[in-house]
């Protein structure tokens, strides 16, 4: 400390007449007796927040002072600290829920396009699977929901409508995925299955407008996954629509052979009674009815609160009373409806705004209405 230095009292006593000097012009308008005071208060006033605004100022210089050199790395080094995983999830997740929006937002669109081409493709004198409709708009929305990269030119022309420049792209993505599944020995197995999904994706929007070019697709499919079930259902089913029912019965016997969950099974045993009964051997179509149904009432039994097993069964009772009405058999025709009846009510019942249940229902009520009526 210097000679001439004033000492900590003075310097208090200093910087109280500063502030006075500040306040008290201020407080004139104050009795005489109450002037000092106010202007002691105020001063301290004053002083604190003189005292706050450099606290503050030193706390920010410090910041800066502790920050700069990490700065200045990190200038001089391109280096960005990694964001956190919270952060870094809850931005995917916001990803994937705009990518949901703009997808749902398309959907009706395609499926009014492609109803239109199916419809089309019909009026030309052509069959079709009564489920094409709902394959394409199911295959489309998968494209759309991919984060596939080889499916962004197909994703762009689903998103503006072009359902034959979305085919093309898949066609050109299969071709790379094809080729690159036969060079690369060590990830063969997962790009032939890539690839094959790829297919199985534009067989079912191709199966609107053509069901040959369709199973082309699907063989191709079958060829790079020869065991995937639902690849040798399709065709099961677009070689039944053609009308090659000896074709649609060896790959329906191979999709048994193929299934390996039960309800996979139950599918299976439905599609051979399905070809056995356009071929005209009712018995044999009926067995494998019977034999499906089996599978599927255990399945519902076990999970009753599974709607999709519920109606497994309910249909299992439908395509035997179908059948049995065809044999001649109305009476239990009529009985075995009335059990799908039973099922198709309920699940109505639980889910008063689901299309497909209301929609089974009110199928079910006019064939027994049919039925009933030639048992008078």
């Amino acid at each position: 400390m210097a000679e001439n230095d004033p000492t900590l009292i003075e310097s208090i006593l200093a910087a109280r007449d500063w502030a006075h000097g500040k306040v008290a012009p201020y407080v004139t308008w104050l009795p005489d007796w109450l002037e000092p005071y106010a202007v002691d208060a105020l001063a301290i006033l004053v002083l604190f927040a003189a005292l706050v605004a450099i606290a503050k100022s030193g706390a920010d210089l410090w910041r800066r002072a502790i920050w700069a050199p990490r700065a200045l790395w990190r200038l001089a080094t391109g280096y960005e600290p990694p964001e956190s995983e919270t952060k870094i999830a809850g931005e995917a997740a916001k990803r994937a829920e705009e990518a949901a929006q703009r997808t749902e937002q398309k959907v009706d669109a395609l499926r009014a396009l492609l109803t239109a081409q199916a419809k089309k493709t019909e009026e030309s004198g052509a069959s079709l699977p009564e489920d094409a409709i709902e394959r394409a708009v199911a295959a489309a929305q998968e494209v759309l929901l991919s984060n596939d990269p080889s499916k962004a030119e197909a994703q762009k022309a689903l998103r503006e409508g072009k359902v034959q420049a979305a085919e093309d792209a898949l066609e050109e993505a299969f071709n790379r995925e094809a080729e690159a599944a036969t060079l690369i020995d060590d990830e063969a197995t997962q790009l032939k299955a890539k690839a094959a999904r790829t297919a199985r994706e534009k067989a079912a929007l191709t199966a609107t407008r053509s069901v040959a070019e369709a199973l082309r697709w699907y063989q191709k499919a079958a060829e790079l996954e020869p065991e995937n079930f639902w690849t040798q259902i399709e065709m099961a089913r677009l070689h039944q629509v053609s009308g090659n029912l000896g074709a649609a019965f060896r790959v329906a016997q191979a999709a048994l052979h193929t299934a390996k969950a039960d309800r996979d099974r139950s599918v299976a045993l439905d599609e051979i009674g399905d070809v056995l009964r356009s071929q005209g051997d009712l018995g044999k179509a009926l067995e494998s009815y019977q034999a499906s149904m089996v599978i599927a009432k255990r399945l519902a039994q076990a999970d009753a609160s599974n709607a999709g097993l519920q109606r497994d069964l309910s249909v299992s009772h439908e395509r035997i009373g179908d059948l049995q009405e065809i044999r001649g058999e109305i009476a239990a025709a009529n009985e075995t409806y009335e059990a799908s009846l039973i099922i198709a009510q309920s699940l109505a019942d639980r889910f008063p705004d689901h299309p497909q249940f209301q929609s089974d229902l009110q199928i079910t009520k006019r064939r027994l209405v049919e039925l009933r009526a030639k048992l008078e």
